[in-house]
């Protein structure tokens, strides 16, 4: 029984005492019986109200009444108003309708004495009546074999209110239920739980819900639904579809060799097939096809209705041995890897190359070699294996100067050796040269002796020559190659075969350029504060400054200047930090200082630039930190240090650590006001001070003293070590380094060992030559040079033409971005003068530069069977100087492309397969008889095509009838487009009236099923969806 009591409290004089006349009703309370009922039934329910006082638990009230509400859709209640009686109750029975659902009855007293009316209300539960019909079953018409599916069964009552749970639940019983049974290919599918009969439940919401695990064999399951009677049973089909996951993956090749000749004509099929982990075909899946070498691609393709796909590749004109890796997209463990190999025709040419062609002498590196290469070709330029070729110097044309001989040339392994022979592996014959020797020039004289000489490569009765330098003074050695060693004339934008990616790669290895030596001064902070932290700030900065010595060179000085208090020649630094911590600083101190110490002046050269090391690390070893950070002092210093005793050919540099913000003497930078030494005294500038000390002899511009170390050559490298620095002092030391050309560094104690290490590998990486170099002012072909436009086109490509990078790799270590990656657009300087131009600058010491940049064929060259094209003809130089014997100029060695009037590759390629209707219009009709439909088919395979069409009243295709075949032989498909039209009737005439929806399939071995839907209407348009019931 459902009971809802409402309590008004009634505050005042009520409280205290209650008065006859205050005596009225404030709680109700309403209760049902029954708390259910049933829709569309003959059963009724009572209504009861209880009214009372809740001070006094009076229930006897004159004049009061109930009126009763509800809504009209759940039924009705009557009596409407009924007085209450002497117990102070009123009843109305409650007849249901044939809704189901929760009728909320509502109940008003209404009397004497009540100042507004007291209301409550009650909610009474309506069930369904029998089950009468189904109202939908959902469920996937096509699962994966396999896989599962919910099958969800929704039934109605005969008034259409859906049989649920709800009154079952409340008095808990036993709901409705439904039964399902299942068959199957191999008898396989079963619900969850292994069994192929089930009986469910419906639930709260009127589902009835079971899963189907479907047979792992393809084909139809079959379940059959059995509601309550009197509802018929009936069938329903889930088909088992085999694109399932794939598991398992099988290659065919043809011709089953994998060889054919790289002759631009034949192909090479592989015919992959996939299979799911019960080893049906795994239909529409995606396989990644990878072909590497040759015309290296990536492609995706999508299985057949038989779990096939099949691929071609091909034809080439390049031999060679191509990789090609089919991998699933839905399981990387399932892959394939297959060699096939494009063989070479008969050989018809050759070419030679040397890498470097200009060397250091064998004097200068004993080690130094140069490779010869001679490339035998056939007439596609496709490499040929097995061929010997013979190797001789010309010793006629052997050319000294500069410096006396002590050693020849030679070829191979021995001394001596003038002639040697090699057998061209993937095409090539390669030698070893060694370059001559000369006389170490004289002391004090400069290194200029230069020798080249003529080596001659004869195939058959072809010989060809080539020149080979080498030199014993500094150089830059150059390497050359291409991405794509033939190019054609004509080609699709697809496989971009028309271009190549040309590296030019300089390497400072000259074995005389070295860095020009360097002067550097420590300029260290030796405020109370570097005593903090353990261990002490001191002792950690001093030692990773130790090994910054340690890296300089025997050609290097090295200075150190400190900055702090000014003991004068009075008092001394009997403790560490005593002015800073006081006398017991003694126990804060836990490192080894040397004191008593003096230090005569605020910023102290405690060691002039010296070359003999060891005495700087004496003297860092000898510093005693005690009180004031005066760094403009002792920076002016360390620059005049710099200035007076430097050398006028070395690279000078200040190393500034500071772990305080600069006081006395005020703003390094000289921003604020300036005052001389008559004005105020070094010490009078407090911590960040925006004015300054001036300092006599400098012009206003140099009491900045970034502007004074730029005037003398200076570069500031800072280190702001600790986190006891403020953001200004920070900045104060970023923007000194900056401004000379140097660099800001965080230091601590965990890094500041690597700082110094960065700091000496940036002073040394300095010292190089000037270069910059021009190519493509000529072409050769065939030895005879032609202007480079003609044949090629410069083509811009963001990040990949034209791209810049460096790296250095020396005795200081590996700095990966020197210069750093970028990518630049030469387009407009082609289109001036038909040549690229590189201001590289200065290339360091064991650095290397490299640029990488796109040529296309112009399509307008006309190309012949015999086109060797050195890309570095006449013209193509590169010039640098900065070594004693001023600026040189290098040939770029000589780099071979072949080009082809046509190059007929196309790669990875596979069958296609689409069908699509072209009438009726989706949506027409109604049709009373025939519906004409029209479909189109475009195919491009070897393989017959099958077609089929099915019908269906979901859209979903659930239950699909199929009413039309057909198989298209390979050769229907002759139009241009590789198209057939097709049409049939699809008859109405017995068709329930409605919406239908109709498929056309069309399904080859060797590509992806494919199909297109459209839906009709038959006998009527507009009308609803008709549910399946069964009564």
């Amino acid at each position: 029984m459902n009971v809802w009591t409402y309590a008004c409290l009634v505050v005042g004089l009520l409280l205290v005492v209650a008065p006859v006349g205050a005596l009225v009703p404030d709680t109700i309370a309403i209760s049902t019986d029954p708390e259910w009922v049933t829709a569309g039934s003959g059963e009724s329910a009572t209504v009861t109200v209880q009214v009372s006082n809740s001070t006094s638990g009076n229930t006897s009230f004159e004049g009061v009444a109930i009126d009763f509400e509800v809504d009209g859709e759940y039924g009705s209640i009557s009596p409407a108003r009924v007085g209450i009686d002497s117990a102070g109750r009123a009843a109305a029975v409650f007849k249901p309708g044939t809704r189901s659902g929760t009728a909320t009855i509502t109940a008003t007293v209404s009397g004497e004495g009540l100042d507004e009316p007291l209301m409550g209300s009650v909610d009474l539960y309506i069930d369904h009546a029998a089950p009468y019909g189904v109202a939908d079953i959902l469920y996937t018409p096509r699962v994966t074999a396999g896989g599962t599916t919910d099958i969800t069964v929704l039934m109605v009552d005969r008034y259409g209110n859906l049989v649920d749970s709800k009154r079952e639940d409340f008095l808990n019983i036993t709901p409705e239920t439904v039964s399902f049974t299942v068959g199957s290919p191999g008898g396989g599918a079963t619900f969850v739980g292994g069994t192929d009969e089930i009986t469910v439940p419906v639930d709260d919401t009127g589902n009835a819900t079971v899963t189907l695990e479907v047979s792992t064999l393809a084909g139809e399951n079959i379940v059959y639904i059995q509601p309550p009677k009197p509802i018929r049973g009936q069938y329903i089909t889930v088909r088992g579809v085999a694109d399932g996951v794939p598991a398992g993956i099988t290659c065919t090749v043809n011709p089953s060799i994998a060889s054919v000749q790289a002759n631009g004509k034949d192909t090479i099929t592989l015919m992959y097939e996939l299979t799911d982990e019960y080893g049906n075909p795994a239909a529409g899946q995606g396989l990644w096809v990878n072909a590497s070498g040759l015309q290296g691609q990536s492609k995706c393709f999508n299985s057949s209705s038989r779990g096939e796909v099949w691929v071609t590749y091909g034809p080439e004109e390049s031999v060679g041995v191509v990789t090609i890796t089919a991998t699933a997209v839905a399981n990387a463990s399932v892959t394939d890897t297959t060699q096939v190999e494009f063989t070479s025709t008969e050989p018809v040419k050759m070419v030679i190359s040397a890498s470097p062609q200009t060397m250091a002498s064998r004097d200068c590196n004993p080690n130094v070699v140069s490779e010869l290469r001679a490339k035998v070709m056939d007439i596609k330029g496709n490499p040929v294996d097995g061929e010997e070729v013979t190797f001789t110097i010309d010793t006629g044309s052997i050319n000294l100067g500069g410096s006396d001989s002590t050693g020849d040339p030679y070829l191979g392994e021995v001394e001596g050796q003038n002639v040697t022979t090699a057998v061209t592996i993937n095409g090539s014959a390669i030698v070893k040269f060694h370059p001559g020797s000369f006389a170490k020039p004289e002391m004090g004289k400069k290194a200029s002796a230069k020798g080249n000489v003529t080596v001659w490569a004869t195939w058959d009765d072809v010989s060809k020559p080539i020149e080979l330098t080498w030199v014993n003074y500094p150089y830059l050695s150059v390497e050359t190659e291409v991405s794509n060693a033939k190019v054609s004339v004509n080609s699709t934008d697809e496989h971009m075969t028309n271009t190549t990616y040309v590296t030019i790669r300089l390497k400072g290895d000259g074995y005389a350029m070295q860095p020009d030596p360097i002067d550097v001064v420590l300029c260290t902070d030796r405020s109370g504060s570097m005593l903090y932290d353990n261990p002490d700030r001191m002792h950690s900065v001093r030692e990773a400054a130790k090994l910054f010595v340690d890296n300089m060179s025997e050609r290097d000085s090295v200075g150190l200047v400190t900055f702090g208090r000014n003991t004068g020649s009075r008092n001394q630094i009997n403790v560490p930090g005593e002015k800073s911590f006081g006398r017991n600083a003694r126990d804060y101190i836990n490192n080894n200082y040397i004191t008593p110490k003096k230090y005569l002046d605020y910023a102290t050269v405690d060691q002039p630039l010296t070359n003999v090391l060891s005495s700087v690390k004496v003297e860092l070893d000898n510093i005693v930190p005690d009180y004031g950070t005066p760094m403009r002092g002792g920076i002016y210093k360390t620059i005049n240090e710099l200035s007076v005793n430097g050398s006028s050919d070395a690279v000078k540099a200040v190393i500034l650590l500071s772990d305080g913000d600069y006081n006395w003497y005020g703003d390094p930078l000289a921003r604020g006001n300036g005052y001389s030494s008559s004005d105020y005294g070094p010490t009078a500038y407090g911590d960040l001070s925006q004015s300054y000390y001036k300092f006599s002899g400098l012009s206003n511009a140099e009491q900045n003293l970034s502007v004074y170390a730029r005037h003398k050559n200076v570069t500031i490298y800072s280190i702001g070590y600790a986190d006891s620095i403020s953001s200004g002092g920070r900045a104060t030391l970023k923007k000194l380094a900056e401004s000379t050309g140097g660099k800001y560094y965080n230091g601590s104690a965990a890094n500041i060992g690597a700082v110094y290490t960065a700091i000496a590998g940036e002073l040394k990486t300095e010292a190089g030559v000037d270069t910059n170099m021009t190519v493509f002012e000529n072409v050769e072909i065939n030895g005879t040079p032609i202007a480079a436009f003609e044949v090629f086109d410069y083509k811009h490509e963001p990040g990949k033409s034209t791209t810049i990078k460096g790296w250095v790799n020396n005795e200081t270590g590996d700095f990966p971005d020197i210069p750093p990656f970028t990518t630049i657009d030469q387009t407009d300087a082609w289109k001036q003068d038909k040549q690229l131009h590189f201001d590289i600058g200065t290339i360091r010491l064991g650095q290397t530069w490299e640029t990488t940049f796109c040529l296309a064929v112009n399509a307008s060259y006309r190309a012949g069977e015999e086109n060797n094209i050195n890309i570095f003809g006449p013209g193509s130089t590169i010039s640098f100087n900065g070594t004693e014997d001023g600026t040189e100029e290098l040939d770029l060695p000589d780099t071979y492309i072949t080009v082809f009037p046509d190059l007929t590759n196309t790669g990875i390629t596979s069958s296609s397969l689409a069908v699509r209707f072209t009438g009726p219009g989706t949506g027409s009709g109604p049709y009373t008889d025939l519906v004409p439909l029209n479909w189109t088919t475009a195919y491009k395979g070897t393989e017959e095509v099958d077609i089929s069409l099915a019908y269906s009243r979901y859209e979903d295709m659930r239950s699909p009838t199929t009413f039309f075949t057909k198989t298209l032989p390979p050769g229907s498909f002759v139009t241009a487009d590789n198209t057939t039209t097709d049409s049939t009737m699809m008859p109405v005439k017995d068709l329930s009236p409605g919406q239908y929806w109709i498929t056309v399939t069309a399904s080859a071995r060797d590509a992806e099923t494919d199909e297109d839907t459209i839906n009709v209407w038959a006998h009527t348009k507009g009308a609803p969806r008709a549910y399946i019931k069964i009564g």
